[in-house]
């Protein structure tokens, strides 16, 4: 049977409304229908709620009873996907305290914008828009509220030192030549950072220390006996991944090493954020806010993986298991915290300008045309001059730059490169693995005005020399003239063979005596004695591609089941119309002065007024049918000043009614401190008492003091239930 999903819905709402706690229940319904008398049925108490909240002229007073900050909490609630309080909290992190932010969820579950439910597959309470109420509630509610554009004031004057392939390849290119680098602890020396510096220009060292920590991390450069010395496959297969993602890779790694299935996650989310900002930019609580609503927005990442990728991914998986609190929806908010100085450092994320509180303001660094991997820029960007020296102009992708500078050592790098090409540079070349006519074909194939005729001379006069003397290390396999042929045509031989010295004389591709053997073995050839296993080769996969999906920011935090009024669909920039804004402060204020002035014309008791005064406050109080003084359960759920035994008594009173309480207390700077949590007991002696509270949102037990408590309120838990 096939249910329109908005009658779903309001089931949902129906069965989650009856299965609140009795006094929870029962109080709500006093609040908008009345004293309750029996005999009572729960479904048709909940049905006569909803037939109240579908009068117009009721619909129409909620709406205008909304404020910015209500507009503000029901969006992120609308938006979220299954938004829980810790999401909730983790979200208005910096701008809203746990306290504030839980005083104002209870409101609205009282007002009946919102309700609470268990979600069926994670089973954690998952909070909802009234759907009884959707069809008003969600033309007011907008992308824009949770992601505000800030004015921008003044531009910045600070310039940012971008981040580029030939920056990176310049630096790899140095640390060739210069292995030890780094101290013990990862960072560089400071003789490295004043010729680093003397290279690249003043005020780099930020930005070195960030690129040697992520080239660390992902394991470009390895440690060696020297320092540190790249890793070939791995620095080939990281050239061959699109620039955008090359650069979000390195960001992300620059505060830690990351298992493979996080470094992808960390990577999309982060290029996704930064470009997401609109043009007119974010503040910092701009771009956290975005970052959280992407992650929370993200289905789950697949890529393609080789087998080296999948035996790196199992391997780590224990790792990802411990720390799960590491990547849940919680700890993930502070992530764009790690990334961000580093991205601002790589100008990923530029300073725009300052709005009219003085905060930053930031735009992206990067453009969604930026250079793909398969780059359409000329391949002539190399100009040599007689002296050996080459200029290498900006445009070549870092798979061309690190070819280039294997045979060359850089000198200076401003507009271009300037790198020197020398029998050193070129002898270095050759011992990684380049000969002579390896050079000059990239030599020829970049150079904008050919390769001069005394550099050409020189290579081979370098070449010549090196082959002259060469000192190998390995196995040497020597077979006599007869089966000197049968041996080069074995198929399996033929692949080990890394130098035949002379003739019948080869140097094998073995690391150890067992694949030396097992090559053996495998050739079929039994009259040799032993071979060996083939070596393990890596995977083109070490590092996965991932796409990021062509449409706007807003579409990323999905659609709206009502399109706001006024508002053009799927823009970020969608903004509430006139007709669906909040009631003005006049209009509100006009509602409140006329309860508060029937509710003084009441014959009642000062004990009934004041709780109906408290629910004209909280906005509960819609119409005069609601200043019943019949529907005031009369107790004591606060206590304050030097009324000692009351602060027991409410504390005591949460414990067996299962609530929770706010306590407030004087603070060092002469404000006040809230703290709110769940009382577990009450320790109690002549001089003073205690009340363990599982406090909110950290969720740990603590004892504070009822004496030193400024006020004691009992509240109901039941928005974190």
């Amino acid at each position: 049977m096939n249910i329109d999903p908005k009658v779903q819905r309001i089931i949902d709402w129906r069965e989650s409304f009856v299965t609140l706690p009795d006094n929870h229940f029962f109080e709500l319904i006093r609040m908008y229908l009345g004293e309750i008398h029996s005999p009572f049925n729960k479904q048709k108490l909940v049905e006569q709620l909803g037939a109240f909240l579908r009068k117009e002229e009721n619909r129409k007073k909620i709406i205008s009873l909304l404020s910015e900050t209500d507009i503000l909490i029901l969006s992120a609630i609308y938006y979220i996907p299954n938004a829980t309080n810790d999401k909730l909290s983790s979200f208005f992190s910096g701008t809203m305290n746990f306290a504030s932010l839980y005083e104002r969820l209870l409101n609205l579950e009282e007002r009946l914008l919102i309700y609470r439910h268990a979600d069926k597959t994670s089973r954690q309470t998952i909070l909802s828009i009234n759907p009884t109420l959707e069809d008003v509630l969600l033309p007011r509610l907008s992308k824009r509220i949770l992601l505000p554009q800030p004015v921008l004031e003044k531009t910045s004057q600070k310039e940012s030192w971008t981040i580029t392939p030939e920056k990176i390849a310049g630096f790899i290119n140095y640390i060739s030549y210069n292995p030890g680098l780094c101290r013990s602890d990862g960072s560089i020396k400071k003789r490295d950072i004043e010729k680093l510096e003397s290279i690249f220009g003043p005020g780099r060292k930020s930005f070195f220390q960030y690129l040697t920590n992520s080239l660390i991390n992902l394991s470009l450069v390895k440690e060696c006996s020297q320092g540190f010395e790249t890793e070939p496959q791995r620095l080939n297969a990281f050239c061959q991944l699109e620039e955008k993602i090359q650069y979000a890779y390195l960001c992300v790694s620059s505060s830690s090493a990351l298992s493979l299935s996080s470094l992808v996650k960390q990577g999309k989310l982060l290029l996704q954020t930064i470009l997401s900002i609109p043009p007119t930019g974010f503040t910092y609580s701009g771009i956290a806010r975005l970052y959280f609503l992407i992650k929370e927005s993200e289905p789950q990442i697949s890529t393609s993986r080789g087998r080296f990728s999948s035996i790196l991914e199992n391997a780590s998986k224990s790792q990802d298991e411990d720390s799960t609190l590491q990547n849940s929806g919680l700890q993930d908010s502070s992530d764009i915290q790690k990334y961000f100085d580093c991205a601002l450092e790589f100008g990923l994320i530029k300073e725009y300008g300052f709005d009219e509180k003085g905060e930053p303001v930031y735009v992206s660094g990067i453009f969604s045309h930026s250079n793909s991997k398969e780059s359409t820029s000329s391949k002539k960007a190399l100009n040599i001059d007689p002296a050996f020296s080459a200029a290498v102009f900006p445009g070549l992708p870092l798979f061309d730059l690190i070819e280039l500078s294997a045979f060359m050592e850089i000198i200076k790098f401003d507009t271009a490169a300037t790198f020197e090409i020398s029998r050193k540079s070129v002898m270095k070349a050759f011992d990684s693995g380049y000969n002579a006519s390896k050079i000059m074909s990239l030599l020829e194939e970049h150079s904008l005005y050919g390769v001069p005729e005394n550099l050409k001379t020189s290579i081979d006069d370098w070449a010549k020399s090196y082959s002259s003397a060469t000192i190998y290390k390995g196995y040497i396999l020597k077979v006599d003239e007869e089966n000197t042929v049968r041996v080069q045509n074995n198929p399996v031989i033929s692949r080990y063979i890394y130098e035949t010295l002379s003739p019948g004389i080869f140097l094998l591709n073995a690391s150890s005596d067992e694949e030396a053997e097992n090559i053996i073995k495998e050739s079929g050839l039994d009259y040799i004695g032993k071979i060996h296993f083939p070596r393990k080769e890596t995977a083109s996969a070490v590092f996965p591609e991932f796409s990021l999906e062509k449409k706007s920011a807003s579409a990323l935090f999905g659609s709206p089941t009502v399109t706001p009024l006024g508002a053009v669909p799927g823009s970020l920039d969608e903004e509430v119309s006139t007709s669906a804004s909040p009631a003005t402060e006049e209009e509100r204020k006009a509602h409140f002065d006329s309860m508060r002035s029937l509710l003084e014309k009441m014959n009642i008791t000062s004990e009934q007024k004041e709780g109906l005064l408290l629910r004209i406050n909280r906005k509960i109080i819609l119409t005069p049918g609601q200043l019943n003084a019949d529907s005031v359960k009369l107790e004591q759920i606060e206590a304050n000043g030097m009324d000692y035994q009351g602060k027991i008594h409410v504390a005591e009173s949460a414990i067996t009614q299962n609530m929770m309480l706010e306590l407030e207390y004087d603070d060092a700077k002469g404000g006040t401190v809230l703290i709110v949590g769940t009382p577990v007991s009450v320790e109690k002696s002549p001089e003073e008492s205690f009340v363990n509270l599982i406090v909110e949102p950290e969720h740990e037990q603590k004892p504070f003091s009822l004496s030193l408590a400024k006020n004691v309120k009992r509240i109901r838990g039941n928005v974190l239930r």
